[in-house]
C-alpha cells in the first residue's frame, strides 16, 4: 500500500499532487530574473544594501501572499516594501517601460541631431577620463564647428542651417566606432570622446568627418576641427573642462586659419 505522503512537505516543495506542476510562488529574482538594481535602477543602494533588501522583499512578498491568500508578484512586493517599510522610495511614480525609455532617451538627445545632449556629454567626459586614467589607455577629445553657419542662416534662413547641422551629425555618426560618443553642445558646435584613440587616430577620424561632410552634397558644408589627446602621464592632474579648454583653444586656431581644417594641440599642465 503507498503511502499518502506528508502533506507540509508536499506544500513545501511546490508539487500539486494531482497535476505534478510546481506551483511555488516565484522569488523576486525568478519573477524579474533580474537583480534588485535592475529592477529599480535609479535606486541609490549598493551591491550590499541592494541584496539585502532582495533577501527582505521576497519574505515581505511571501507574507503578504500568505495574508492575502494569493501571488501579490515581485514588483509589487517590491513597491509596496521600498515605499512604506524602508522608505527607500519617497514619491514613486508609475510608468510603462516603453514610456520611460522614450522619456530618458529624450532626456539626453538633442531633438535636431539624434546626437546625444549638452548633459549626457559633460557625465560620460569625466567618466571616461577616469576609466582611460585608470587603464592607462588613450582618450581623444575632438571639438567640431561648423563653418560660416550665420551667414547659412542669414542667407538662405534657419531651415537651411538645420540641415546643414543635420548633415554634420549625419558625417559624424558614419565616421564613428560604436564605443564613441558624439554630442551636440549648442548652435554649431559638436563633441566628440574617442576613447581608447590617440592623437594620431583621432585625427583620422576627422578626416573621415570632412570626408563624409563632401560626398554627395549638392550645396558645401565645411566643418572645422580641434583636437586633444588627454595626457597619459600618472602624476598629472586633469578634469574634463582643463581638456575642454584645450580642445577650444586649438578648434579657435582651426576657425582663425580659415576654417575647414583640424588644428591638434598639446595639453600642457599650466593651461
Amino acid at each position: 500500500m503507498q503511502s499518502a505522503g506528508n502533506p507540509v512537505d508536499e506544500r513545501r516543495s511546490g508539487i500539486d499532487r494531482r497535476t505534478g506542476i510546481d506551483r511555488r510562488e516565484p522569488s523576486l529574482e525568478e519573477a524579474t530574473a533580474l537583480p534588485l538594481h535592475s529592477v529599480f535602477p535609479h535606486a541609490r543602494l549598493s551591491d550590499s544594501e541592494a541584496a539585502e533588501r532582495t533577501a527582505k522583499i521576497e519574505a515581505h512578498r511571501r507574507e503578504l501572499g500568505s495574508r492575502l491568500g494569493r501571488n501579490v508578484g515581485a514588483v509589487v512586493a517590491a513597491v509596496d516594501y521600498l515605499l512604506n517599510i524602508s522608505g527607500d522610495l519617497v514619491s514613486p511614480t508609475i510608468v510603462e517601460h516603453d514610456a520611460l525609455e522614450l522619456l530618458e532617451h529624450r532626456s539626453v538627445t538633442d531633438p535636431l541631431t539624434g546626437l546625444f545632449n549638452r548633459y549626457h556629454f559633460d557625465a560620460t567626459m569625466t567618466r571616461e577620463i577616469a576609466r582611460c586614467r585608470r587603464y592607462g589607455v588613450p582618450l581623444s577629445l575632438l571639438l567640431v564647428d561648423v563653418d560660416r553657419l550665420k551667414l547659412m542662416n542669414d542667407r538662405w534662413g534657419h531651415h537651411a542651417g538645420d540641415q546643414a547641422l543635420g548633415r554634420v551629425a549625419v558625417a559624424i555618426q558614419k565616421s564613428l566606432r560604436g564605443t564613441d560618443i558624439a554630442a551636440r553642445l549648442g548652435g554649431d558646435e559638436f563633441a566628440i570622446i574617442l576613447p581608447d584613440t590617440d592623437a594620431v587616430a583621432g585625427l583620422i577620424v576627422a578626416s573621415r568627418i570632412r570626408r563624409h561632410l563632401v560626398e554627395n552634397a549638392s550645396t558645401m558644408v565645411t566643418v572645422s576641427g580641434g583636437l586633444v589627446e588627454l595626457p597619459r602621464a600618472v602624476a598629472m592632474e586633469i578634469s574634463a573642462p582643463q581638456l575642454m579648454l584645450v580642445a577650444d583653444h586649438a578648434l579657435y586656431a582651426a576657425k582663425n586659419s580659415g576654417g575647414n581644417c583640424v588644428v591638434q594641440r598639446e595639453y600642457q599642465a599650466e593651461e
